[in-house]
Order: C-alpha cells, then structure tokens, then sequence
C-alpha cells in the first residue's frame, strides 16, 4: 500500500478499475464497455469544456485465474491479483475511479483506501455490515471530497421515477395510496448456479445475511424512493437451508411516515422462477410492476382505474421519461438496463465534480437502517419503531 497523493486535476481520459469480477461486474463491465462507446454523444451536451471520455483500464481479483478469465471478454490494460490485488488496483497512479465489486466484509476497507487516495468510488449494496460503518464513508467522502455512490440499482429503473411522477400528476384523481403487496421469487445464489451464481452468499462473514440484505434491499429502497420513509417494522424471517445467519425467507409488515403499509414476502428457492412483483393499491387505482428474468423487457407495467379496463405502459415513454428527467435526452436505453444508468450517473457525478451523486451514501444508510431494524424485529419478536 502507497502513501495517498494529491487530488488530480480532472482528466480528459476518466480511466476505470473494477475490484472483483465476479457476477455482478458483468454487468458493470459492459455497462462501462457502453459507455465508454457513447461517451461523445452523452458529454458533448455537458458544461465540460473537454470530450470526456470513459475507458475500462484495470481489474483486480485476489483469484488470478478468475480475473484472467474475465479480461478475456473485458480487455484491460492492467490485470492484478493475489491478496493485495485490489490496494494495488487503487494505488495506480492511473486509476481514476474504481468500481468496489467484492464480498461484503472488504467494502469498507477498499471504500476508506480509495477515498484516501482520491480515488472516486462505486460501491455495490450491501454498502456495508452497518449503517455504523457507511458513516465512516460518508465522513471519507466529505473529507476527500470524491464522489462516492450506493449501489442501490433501483433507484436508476426507470418505472420507478415514472410511477412517482405518475402518482404525483394523478393524486386527486386516484386517491390515496393503501397499501402495497411485494412477492419475490429468486434462484438460491449460493449454489453456484442459476442466474445468480455466488457461492460466497452462504459464508455469513461474507455477506452479513441472506434474503433480506442481498435482494429485499432493492425492493425496499425502491418503494422507499417513491412513498418515503419507514416508521414501523415487523419481520419474521427463516433460515431452511441451513447456513448459519443466512435466512432464505422473509415475510414483513412495513408502515411508512404517511400510513401507507407494505406487506414483504421474498424467498430463495430452487424452481426456475426469478419474479419480482409489486402491487400498488390506492383509493380508485392499482398499479402492478412485475419483473421477471426471462422476459424481455426490464418491467411489464399496469394500470387499473375503476372500472376503466386496465391498460399497460410500454418501456420505451418510461425509458425516455427518465433520460429527459435526467438530463440526457438524445440519450437511449441499453441492453444492461439499470445497471447502465446508476454507471453512467455515476460518472456524470465524477464530470459534474458532484461528490454526492445522484444515489449518495445517505440512501444506503438509510436502506440499511431498516434492514437491520428487521433483523431486530425478527430476533425480538417485537416492532422496531425507526427514529
């Protein structure tokens, strides 16, 4: 490890590392791989006085043949590995950002080195082991003054920004919301198979919990994003496969600031069926998301209003929606969805010189706050009422 050097003047070139290439640097890698490719099409419109441009520069990974074999499908010009590879990754002097992608015990450590070494930082969710440590990130980016952005990849779906502004232009019109039902269905992760291969999920030192922590997140912080705080938690969860702290299911009761309740239901499970679904009811309307792997588009959208019969809302005018909202309208959706977003309002924080992005640390936080006051519900058997 190196002594942190000074803050560089911002470059032509914003060249990229990624630390753990495991599933979800996939997604990343190709999503930056996009890009880099549009990089003139989306900057060229911006304030800067330069043509930015993205390159995906080095990968780090402690496993030398795992890190060998991404590169052969995400070619980098620097490859580290061995138990040092991702402080070495930071300490380039050429590295400008880098993506933190690994188990999430090393989070924290990778986030705080980073910073230090004026490094900006995208970190995946969970963020950390608790809300205790995301403050240490937060005080290391106010510090360092470096972008640092959450990973909470809901929050770059684009029918979740066009629902929001949809409940806002209909509120007379639909009433109140009620109450929201969340079912979801995924493949086991720790299997090592399926689409979510992760064997490391079922180590508890790794990944701090199961379920809960690794998927619901997403879906709470989503709902958070459109409805507002939480008040009031009651979960139950389950461990059935018998990985130690690693429950499969979960089954909670959620009441937002406003009353609005939301009924959780996910599990890990082994049928071929990886669904999410949300169902929104109000006074006088229903919406219902559902997303569901092996269909095409990201989300199939519907709205029901009295007796009017339900009409669907196609991707395409949510998709523009978003783009224009944030301020990239000549700008189209790609083949990794929300995961090309978050990336790209993750670099446009870096070209904008806004440490606080559009998805700050604030949010992880505030995410896991409630998180672990479930958790807490589950071992008292109690309601956890959040401050």
């Amino acid at each position: 490890m190196s002594t942190p050097t000074p803050t560089k003047k911002p470059s032509r070139v914003i060249r990229v590392g990624i630390i753990g290439t495991g599933a979800i640097a996939q997604n990343h890698a190709l999503s930056l791989s996009l890009s880099e490719c549009n990089a003139r099409k989306i900057w060229k419109w911006k304030s800067s006085s330069e043509k930015i441009k993205i390159k995906l520069y080095a990968l780090a990974d402690s496993d030398e043949g795992k890190v060998k074999a991404f590169a052969t499908h995400f070619p980098a010009e620097k490859i580290y590995f061995g138990p040092q590879a991702g402080f070495e990754l930071i300490d380039d002097p050429l590295v400008d950002a880098v993506f933190v992608l690994t188990h999430t015990n090393s989070h924290l450590q990778y986030v705080l080195y980073a910073a230090e070494h004026h490094k900006h930082v995208f970190c995946e969710k969970p963020l950390a082991f608790s809300p205790a440590e995301i403050q240490q990130m937060i005080e290391a980016r106010d510090k360092f003054q470096v972008v640092i952005q959450a990973g909470l990849v809901m929050r770059s779906a684009s029918p979740i920004a066009y629902l929001k502004n949809l409940m806002e232009e209909n509120r007379e019109k639909w009433g109140r919301p009620m109450n929201i039902i969340f079912r979801g269905s995924q493949d086991k992760p720790y299997t090592g198979t399926g689409r979510h291969p992760s064997t490391w999920r079922k180590d508890v030192t790794k990944s701090h919990g199961g379920i809960l922590i690794e998927h619901s997140i997403h879906d709470i912080d989503g709902m958070i994003s459109i409805f507002g705080e939480i008040q009031e938690v009651y979960a139950k969860i389950r461990n059935l496969a018998g990985h130690e702290g690693i429950e499969d299911s979960v089954s909670g009761i959620l009441t937002f600031k406003s009353g609005l309740t939301l009924s959780l239901n996910a599990c890990w499970n082994e049928i071929d069926y990886d669904c999410r679904r949300y169902e929104m009811f109000f006074e006088r309307a229903q919406i219902v998301i559902e997303v569901e792997s092996a269909t095409k588009e990201l989300a199939s959208v519907s709205i029901r209003y009295l007796e009017d019969p339900p009409y669907n809302i196609p991707m395409e005018p949510m998709d523009r929606f978003f783009f224009t909202e944030l301020g990239f309208p000549q700008v189209q959706a790609e083949l990794t969805g929300p995961y090309y977003v978050e990336d790209l309002r993750f670099i446009n924080a870096i070209v904008q010189n806004n440490i606080l992005s559009d998805v700050p640390l604030e949010l992880g936080k505030y995410a896991q706050t409630v998180i672990e006051a479930c958790y807490e519900s589950n071992r008292t058997g109690k309601p956890i009422y959040l401050p």
